[in-house]
């Protein structure tokens, strides 16, 4: 899970459209509450056995827009699905709505076989 994970990070933090936004905000599961938008976290789950070759993972990556940023939102996973779908395999995107500060969290799943 650890060699994914460092694996992940740097996919992602040498991808310039994910650094022009995130820049190096990428944390595992939570954020720092001093973090300012946008920001971006991820997770990894093992699913044992799922494949011939050994382990599969699921991960989700969660990309963090402050109030009133809906469009940059979803822009940001528009430009994002064809990076992720060339390296892993995409389940599904959706964006959700977090009521207490307003903000909007762009929510990616796929698997790494």
């Amino acid at each position: 899970m650890l060699e994914f994970s460092d694996e992940l990070t740097a996919f992602l933090l040498a991808q310039s459209v994910f650094a022009n936004v995130m820049e190096d905000r990428l944390s595992p599961i939570v954020s720092s509450v001093d973090e300012y938008y946008p920001f971006a976290n991820y997770i990894i789950r093992e699913q044992s056995g799922e494949s011939k070759d050994g382990d599969m993972y699921t991960a989700t990556l969660l990309f963090y827009f402050e109030q009133n940023c809906y469009r940059k939102c979803v822009e940001f996973l528009d430009q994002m699905k064809p990076i992720i779908k060339d390296k892993y395999d995409w389940l599904n995107s959706e964006v959700e709505f977090v009521e207490e500060d307003q903000s909007f969290v762009g929510v990616i799943n796929f698997n790494k076989l």
